[in-house]
This record gives structure tokens, C-alpha cells and sequence, in this order.
């Protein structure tokens, strides 16, 4: 099969692109695809649930990737304008592994797709393994996470936000509480010994309120701020009314970690199990 021109308008197709290899082959990307840092050199289109189609036909794609509900309503006014468009809305690990096999059809890499999730699955078993090790004899109790995917919208704007370069008001509008992360993530916790928020895996990250934190009762907070990185500012959170009373803030157990390893339904997601495999053994420990 011939190369294909491709536009990647979501950060972790980006990532999975690179590791089949073909990412000579993406002739532009979203403005959030940073990683690996050769994607960084590529053109991007502005915005990432806006994107100007005229902008992006300039570059001709003949296969245009979008992913997540964030870009439903994109990938739907694409299909609308006869745009070669492909969305991918994958909410659990398995999921993922089926959007990886999607894609390697796609792009005619099947072998390397195959390869891919043989292993993140293998890293995947490796940190549970240590985790279940971890985990024996301990009062589950100890394990339970809050892990947060957006702040509250309606009373941080602008830059001092949460650092990053586009806030949910501008995708989903403004909303006065924090989202808990959910989708895949409620897995990834699992994987690394703890429990993340009661959300079911696979269901869509909701909003929580801080009564029903402090019912939960973490031990762990992780910031995970949709595109923050690791500029997310932790005060933002422990400044909250109420929040102090939480055993995890008492206790200085509030970490940021890089979205990109939580929020992005790609390879890395491995790295952040073993991320938050690592915090969860020094709280147990």
C-alpha cells in the first residue's frame, strides 16, 4: 500500500503513529501534539475542537484522524463536508488496543500494531504484578486515589488557570466543579494497586462535588489537567474551600502529574501506571 498523507488532529493518534513508524507520513497535527518531539517540528492547525477546514485541506490529507468525545462534533462536521475523516472514541484500555488495531488497517501496519499492544500490555502485567505484591496484607483503604481531569472552569480563567493553552470553557463550556478522571483511568489506577474515584471504567469522566471527595476519602490526589502537562498549579486545588479538610492534602499528598501520560488513550498510558504504581508504594510503604 502506498503512503498515505495524513493529518492527526489528536495527540495520542500522533503518538501511536510514530510508534508504527510512520510518522513521515503526517503532513500536520492538532496543536497539542507534542510528543514524540518530532512531532513537534510538524505544521499544526490552530485549536483542536475549532479547526478551520479550510486551513486543513491546504495540506491535503487523505486520512484524517480525530479522537475522544471532545471531537465528536468536529469529526462529524468533517464527515458533513466530505472530509476523508476518521474518529476513534475509545473508553477503556481494551478499547484503546482495538483503536491501535483500527489504525495499523488503516495506514497498512498491522504487524507493528500487533507489536505495540503486545507491549503495552506486557508493561501493563508487569506494573500489576508489582502492584498485587504490593498490595497484600493492606487495608485497601490506604490505596484509594482522587484523580482530577478538569478543575472548576467557572472560577479560575485565564493564564493563571491552569497553565495551559486551552481551558474546557472553550470546549465544553464553563462548569462549576472539578471533573474526576474516568474512561480508562479508573483502570490505570487499578493496574498500579489503588482505586480511583468511584467512576466505572469506561464511563465518561463526571463532575464531583467536594462532599462526595471527602466521602471517598483518598489518600492521593493526582492533578491531571487536560493539557496542562506539568504546569497544572497545585494550588489551585489546595486553595479550594473545603478542600484542606481532605486526609490527602493534610497529609501532602497532592502530585501533578503530565496529563499526557492519563489523558491520551496511546502507548504512554504504561508510563503512567508506572508513575503512579511508584507514588502509590510510597504511601503503602
Amino acid at each position: 500500500m502506498a503512503s498515505i498523507r495524513i493529518a492527526s488532529l489528536s495527540p495520542a493518534v500522533t503518538e501511536i503513529l510514530f510508534a508504527l513508524g510512520i510518522g513521515k507520513q503526517i503532513v500536520c497535527t492538532d496543536q497539542f501534539s507534542n510528543f514524540p518531539e518530532e512531532a513537534k517540528a510538524i505544521p499544526h492547525v490552530q485549536d483542536h475542537v475549532k479547526v478551520n477546514l479550510e486551513e486543513l485541506q491546504q495540506y491535503k490529507p487523505e486520512a484524517i484522524f480525530t479522537s475522544t468525545v471532545i471531537q465528536q462534533a468536529l469529526a462529524t462536521m468533517m464527515k458533513t463536508a466530505g472530509l476523508p475523516s476518521i474518529h476513534q472514541d475509545p473508553r477503556t484500555i481494551e478499547a484503546i488496543y482495538e483503536t491501535i488495531r483500527e489504525i495499523g488497517m488503516i495506514v497498512d501496519r498491522e504487524p507493528q500494531a500487533k507489536e505495540l499492544i503486545a507491549r503495552m500490555h506486557k508493561g501493563f502485567q508487569e506494573v500489576k504484578k508489582k502492584a498485587k505484591v504490593m498490595r497484600e496484607g493492606r487495608d485497601v483503604r490506604i490505596a484509594r486515589l482522587y484523580i482530577e481531569e478538569w478543575p472548576a472552569v467557572a472560577h479560575t480563567t485565564g493564564a493563571s488557570h491552569f497553565a495551559l493553552g486551552a481551558s474546557r470553557d472553550r470546549m465544553v463550556g464553563k462548569h462549576d466543579l472539578p471533573y474526576a478522571s474516568g474512561n480508562w483511568v479508573p483502570e490505570i489506577a487499578r493496574i498500579a494497586g489503588g482505586e480511583q474515584f468511584p467512576v466505572a471504567p469506561g464511563a465518561l469522566s463526571p463532575e464531583v462535588t467536594l462532599e462526595e471527595v471527602e466521602r471517598w476519602n483518598p489518600a492521593l490526589i493526582v492533578i491531571s489537567w487536560c493539557g496542562a502537562g506539568t504546569l497544572a498549579q497545585k494550588e489551585l486545588l489546595l486553595n479550594r474551600p473545603g478542600w484542606d479538610r481532605l486526609r490527602a492534602v493534610q497529609l501532602g499528598q497532592v502530585k501533578v502529574i503530565d496529563d499526557s501520560l492519563f489523558n491520551r488513550p496511546g502507548p504512554r498510558l504504561v508510563e503512567g501506571a508506572q508513575r503512579l504504581y511508584g507514588w502509590m508504594f510510597e504511601i503503602l510503604h
